[in-house]
């Protein structure tokens, strides 16, 4: 069998190693100093000199101004040494630490990011998932004495989109006052991408919702809103059209037709036949058409 590898000491552990070692040689430095100095000066007046030791107080007075002058600088040098070297360590400690903040603050800003983009998916496939039950809800064709019934939203479509019609505001007019049925679906895709466009950045920022219109469209809101513009059928979609056609700012709907234009909802909408919709159009900038063929923006 072989030996266990033995784990590497921390870097911190050499450091403070390292360092209580030059203290160590620092006070060995000065000792020896001093017990050389001693050591010079007997052995020159003790055995050199045949000198005995003076009962003048004024003689060791002079004796203890010659140590000091000597070691003194020596102490001063190795204090000042040390000194230099505290404020290194410490401005080193203190590099160290900031770049520890740092690091836990990014941290932090990337955790909060990652949770506040699961809050939103989350919100977002609840929302979407209501929009889907409601959707089944007015598509459904129920049966009645063995006759299938039209839906919901086909009954809709046809007292609204009535052939032979080019009054587009009448249109406008009868579909706001029977959608009774599938008013709840429109509020919710309405909130969708509503939701959408404050929240797609995963911030808390409070933004209103002028700001976030002019803001550039990102990437992440396109690809959200693809996903929700691929549970709206045709009817829905020319409804939709119909309902959120408005030049006035002050409408209700307006808002509603400003996602539309941002998000190029109406890009496969098929107007064919639909005199109705001739001039749909006219009630829209040509980016809520994206790249259809005929009213959108030409490529």
């Amino acid at each position: 069998m072989s030996e266990a590898t033995p784990e590497a000491e921390p870097v911190e552990n050499q450091e403070l190693k390292q360092l209580n070692r030059s203290v160590n040689l620092s006070l060995v430095f000065a000792t020896v100093v001093f017990s050389i100095l001693v050591g010079v000066y007997t052995y020159w007046f003790w055995f050199i000199n045949d000198m005995t030791f003076s009962t003048d107080s004024s003689l060791w007075g002079t004796f203890g101004d010659f140590v000091g002058g000597i070691l003194n600088p020596i102490i001063a040098f190795l204090a000042f040494y040390w000194l230099t070297r505290s404020v290194i360590i410490q401005k080193t400690e203190l590099a160290a630490t900031q770049k520890v903040l740092a690091e836990t603050e990014k941290a932090t800003k990337e955790q909060a990011i990652t949770q506040e983009k699961k809050r939103f998916e989350d919100t977002f496939h609840s929302l979407l998932s209501q929009l889907n039950t409601i959707s089944q809800q007015i598509t459904h064709e129920p049966t009645l004495q063995n006759s299938s019934q039209q839906s919901k939203l086909t009954v809709l479509h046809s007292r609204v989109l009535r052939s032979g019609e080019y009054d587009t505001e009448l249109c406008v007019d009868r579909m706001r006052k029977n959608d009774a049925d599938c008013s709840h679906y429109f509020r919710v895709l309405y909130q969708i991408l509503m939701f959408i466009a404050m929240k797609h950045e995963f911030s808390n920022f409070p933004e209103n919702f002028d700001e976030a219109m002019k803001r550039e469209r990102t990437e992440s809101e396109k690809f959200y809103s693809n996903i929700v513009r691929s549970f709206v059928n045709m009817d829905a979609t020319r409804l939709l059209a119909i309902n959120c056609a408005t030049l006035d700012e002050s409408d209700s709907y307006y808002k509603y037709r400003q996602l539309l234009e941002r998000y190029e909802f109406l890009e496969h909408i098929r107007v064919e036949g639909m005199k109705s919709l001739s001039d749909i159009d006219s009630f829209y900038n040509k980016s809520a058409f994206g790249k259809h063929p005929t009213l959108g923006i030409p490529e």
